[in-house]
């Protein structure tokens, strides 16, 4: 008995491993791996544990004891599905971003602070590899008719929609799974994780602005005149499609505070909002079909084999494993624990997809959890925030869609400036949120660190400004050498 179940964590295990090794190789379709790895470790179940074929239907779409809750996870996906893709046929985030453009009449800081809330904003309502597909093409075409250079745009596009990932339950793949699993209500998730992710992305963009500022440079007046001329009505096909894809996404956020988890399931809000949008769109011309056709079906495929792989290290214990050495990692504090899992999650999502780092993280931050005297939802606060933002760490994940998009519009990024900005961003990022944690946890420790940082900045600004001409030199000196060492 004991070696039979030993096997199959070995086996199980192995075949995790190697899924990760594959999907960071890209030598293989992410779907067709881990629906092959899933089918092993069916066989591993049933051959080697002898459990029944029911058990394969738990691993997919959850039990009676916990919800159901990949079901539940797989239908909002869906709904999501619908709502996005008709939006998009639409031209809602096209006409929104050519519209935000437009407001910055070409002048440089405030073409990237617009750029910078359009990337948050879209990736917190529709998924990151959306957003960009919308956004980096608009923003090289913008570049080239002011004749400016599109980098540092793309490079803090791709930065911030990992950002917007946190502001809300919907808004990545990691946080669906979380509070599917956990049963966290979208107003908490929202007061708990988005408010920080606001102020964060605020801080990021000033960080930006501050690197970029010398660098950017202005467009003529004429390639100004060429942008104010430009159509924002010319990017949508169906108006009244337009207006119902708003009203729609509206009702959908509205329905998700107001409406209690437990009377109607976030799910079944998005799922039937997306048939009464899509219905509507039927009858205005928009054939469902096309619609369907536009799915990400390799994501759904992909979600169906990490339930079952991720399943099975549950039940052969290796989550137990796992959980207990974090756990005596993090073991002297709660607080220690939510630290290990927000640098343990960035780091690993950095090299890996974060969507099986998430899938196998939650049961191992459950049994942290259990045995901290910390409030456990804290701890799925830190995975959310470790997930998704170590994604830009490095140029791997989502970041290497968008180093594609920009070579094939001939705009190519390098991955070496890519690997500079985002890794440091990403980093003071993660001390942000450590900061956010420690204020919790040690209210006086966090505001006397806070304080002092705010402080030494304070000082550095005013000796910069109104120091002797040595000092000034000194100071101007050092942040040029920062920004080359990060932008150049």
């Amino acid at each position: 008995m004991v070696l039979s179940i030993l096997a199959s964590a070995i086996i199980i295990s192995i075949c995790f491993i190697v899924v990760i090794v594959i999907i960071f190789t890209e030598k293989i379709n992410r779907a067709v791996v881990t629906i092959t790895a899933a089918l092993i470790t069916y066989f591993t179940l049933i051959f080697i544990e002898h459990l029944e074929f029911s058990t394969l239907v738990d691993l997919l779409i959850g039990t009676k004891d916990d919800g159901f809750v990949n079901l539940h996870t797989l239908i909002l996906i869906v709904g999501m599905m619908f709502i996005v893709q008709i939006s998009d046929e639409a031209g809602l985030f096209q006409f929104i971003g050519v519209l935000a453009i437009k407001m910055s009449k070409g002048k440089p800081i405030a073409l990237m602070a617009i750029l910078c809330t359009l990337s948050t904003v879209f990736s917190a309502v529709i998924s990151n590899i959306l957003a960009v597909m919308i956004l980096i093409p608009l923003t090289i075409t913008i570049s080239r008719i002011l004749n400016i250079d599109p980098t540092p745009f793309i490079l803090t596009e791709a930065i911030m929609v990992n950002i917007g990932g946190t502001f809300f339950s919907i808004s990545s793949i990691p946080n669906i799974l979380i509070v599917t699993d956990t049963g966290i209500s979208f107003n908490e998730f929202f007061i708990n994780v988005g408010l920080f992710s606001l102020l964060v992305a605020g801080l990021t963009m000033l960080f930006f602005i501050f690197l970029y500022k010398k660098e950017l440079k202005s467009p003529t007046k004429g390639m100004v005149s060429t942008l104010k001329e430009f159509n924002v009505w010319n990017f949508v096909q169906n108006r009244r499609l337009l207006y119902a894809s708003m009203c729609s996404l509206v009702v959908l956020m509205i329905s998700f505070v107001a409406i209690p988890s437990d009377i109607i399931p976030p799910d079944i809000i998005a799922l039937t909002i997306a048939m009464f949008l899509t219905l509507f769109s039927t009858f205005n011309g928009l054939n469902p079909k096309t619609i369907i056709q536009r799915f990400d079906f390799e994501l759904l495929f992909y979600l169906l084999g990490i339930f079952v792989v991720a399943g099975g290290l549950e039940v052969t214990g290796v989550i137990n494993i796992i959980g207990g050495a974090l756990f005596n990692i993090g073991a002297i504090s709660p607080f220690l624990n939510v630290i290990v899992i927000i640098w343990a999650a960035a780091f690993l999502s950095s090299l890996i997809d974060n969507i099986p780092i998430t899938k196998i993280m939650i049961p191992v931050v459950g049994l942290m959890s259990d045995t901290a005297t910390a409030t456990p939802n804290q701890n799925y606060y830190a995975l959310s925030f470790g997930a998704n933002w170590g994604d830009n760490l490095t140029p791997m994940g989502d970041n290497i869609l968008v180093m594609n998009i920009a070579e094939q519009h001939k705009r190519p990024i390098k991955m070496k400036a890519f690997w500079k900005l985002g890794f440091t961003t990403t980093i003071v990022q993660l001390i942000l949120v450590t900061l956010f944690f420690t204020v919790i946890y040690y209210l006086v420790i966090g505001i006397t660190i806070i304080l002092t940082i705010i402080i030494l900045l304070g000082t550095v600004f005013i000796f910069s400004k109104y120091g002797n001409e040595q000092t000034r030199k000194i100071i101007d000196k050092t942040i040029t050498k920062f920004r080359t060492k990060v932008i150049g």
